[in-house]
């Protein structure tokens, strides 16, 4: 029986292993045998890597095929950094293509590209689902994210009402860069939404066995 992670997105190895899912880039992944990985391409790190190259096309979907990689990510859309949008984009359909013939889920780094983003979503027509992790827009974005099939993943820092207006069933918490505890999240969370913290944690332990697991 594995240990599902509660923490669906952080960039260090949690103190548990196996109660996060480690995000990691295709040169920096070195699974342990009882950790949970995504693999994936960051908008910030698009000139370190030759993504339209064959073999390193070869070696990053083999890296995705990895039994202990649960998703590819953090990919996606950044209007602040100088990578041109068209470039963001072609590389994030890539991505989204290799979670879609992988079976995985896709974890989402979205800033100020929400229209883009469903704009290639409604291209793509992904069955795996795409997730955009580190929200921390207002309610109404995050309501109009959610209507178009998206999940969404609340870390340190968040607007109270977008959480806590959010279906139960397309939500997830993470730690990303912070310092913060998960623990701590979920019962801020948990106090955010209303509900007790175990109650929360059964929700987003079922959207990760559903979303990650399959079941």
């Amino acid at each position: 029986m594995p240990r599902y992670p509660i923490d669906i997105h952080t960039h260090r190895l949690p103190a548990v292993p196996g109660e996060a899912i480690v995000c990691c880039q295709p040169d920096a992944f070195c699974p342990q045998e009882d950790g949970w990985y995504a693999v994936g391409i960051h908008p910030w790190r698009l000139e370190v890597y030759d993504w339209t190259d064959a073999a390193f096309k070869a070696h990053f979907e083999g890296l995705v095929r990895h039994p202990r990689v649960l998703a590819v990510g953090e990919a996606g859309l950044d209007k602040l950094v100088a990578v041109p949008l068209d470039i963001q984009t072609d590389a994030l359909r890539y991505q989204a293509c290799v979670a879609e013939a992988a079976g995985k889920p896709l974890v989402l780094h979205l800033v100020k590209a929400a229209a883009e983003l469903l704009a290639l979503k409604r291209e793509l027509h992904p069955r795996v689902p795409w997730i955009v992790h580190g929200f921390r827009g207002k309610a109404q974005l995050a309501q109009d994210l959610v209507r178009h099939g998206l999940y969404l993943s609340f870390g340190a820092h968040y607007q109270e009402e977008a959480l806590r207006r959010m279906p139960a069933d397309r939500l997830f918490l993470e730690t990303d860069e912070s310092d913060v505890p998960i623990a701590d999240l979920y019962e801020r969370a948990a106090l955010v939404r209303g509900v007790t913290c175990g109650e929360l944690t059964e929700t987003v332990s079922r959207n990760v066995r559903s979303v990650f697991f399959g079941h």
